[in-house]
């Protein structure tokens, strides 16, 4: 199953949710959001997880999307 990270604008800020959850984070700019993303989908992809983030426009068009894949375990040394 794959997580998904939405980045929206508001307002005077963008969002962003991790799988429609309630809660969100604000940032003052969608450089910021994204960046925030990219990270968290990097360590969810270490952990496992797949990962799509999505970057929306203002007008509510697709701008962009990311996939983080999860790594492959690391052999024991």
């Amino acid at each position: 199953m794959s997580r998904m990270i939405a980045i929206r604008p508001e307002s005077e800020a963008w969002s962003l949710r991790i799988d429609q959850q309630d809660g969100v984070l604000l940032f003052s700019s969608g450089a910021e959001a994204e960046g925030v993303a990219r990270r968290l989908a990097g360590r969810l992809a270490r952990y496992g997880e797949r990962v799509d983030v999505l970057i929306f426009l203002r007008d509510g068009s697709l701008a962009g999307q990311l996939r983080s894949t999860p790594e492959e375990p690391h052999a024991a040394a």
